[in-house]
């Protein structure tokens, strides 16, 4: 694969490890320390940005972008899994609550399901992120970066003539 094409492939999964680390990090403080600990019973589909959920949901994504860093960085395929799962559970919580919020009359622009621009901006970074996951998967697997090994020729470098009588090159280059 091309140089440029790789880095590019490689340069959009570490910008989403980056942003996933960061974000996890100031969302979890934010959702944690705004909300109470413990939610009323009618606001459960909320769970997932409120108290311990927002905790628990923070440690997890924190682990899920430290493990695609490393995954992109080592190459290995492995270690973007933990993403794309942890990114599907959490759409599914999303789309689970805002089925939720359908049910209960909820005002329409609250749900990501009923407005047009929310979904739309959804749709497309649903589709981004799927597929730069299936592009670094398939980076990883069709073209591997070959490791470095032991590149160099050895010349002949003792100062006696070899066996045929004849002396090496880099005898005569030398000396």
């Amino acid at each position: 694969m091309e140089r440029y094409l790789r880095f590019y492939i490689k340069f959009h999964g570490y910008v989403m490890a980056i942003s996933t680390i960061l974000g996890t990090i100031l969302m979890t403080i934010v959702c944690f320390t705004g909300s109470e600990m413990f939610y009323p019973l009618e606001q459960f589909y909320e769970y997932r940005f409120m108290g311990s959920g927002a905790l628990l949901f923070g440690i997890l994504w924190l682990f899920v972008g430290i493990a695609l860093f490393y995954g992109i960085y080592k190459e290995v395929k492995k270690w973007i899994y933990p993403f794309a799962v942890a990114f599907m559970v959490d759409l599914f919580l999303l789309f689970v609550r805002d089925i939720f919020l359908i049910w209960y009359n909820s005002q329409w622009y609250q749900t990501v399901l009923l407005n047009p621009l929310s979904a739309l901006v959804a749709l497309y970074v649903v589709l981004h992120i799927m597929l730069t996951l299936v592009a670094l998967g398939k980076l990883f697997d069709h073209d591997p970066v070959e490791p470095t090994g032991m590149n160099f020729v050895r010349f002949k470098s003792d100062d006696r003539p070899s066996a045929s009588g004849e002396e090496d090159v880099v005898s005569l280059v030398v000396g």
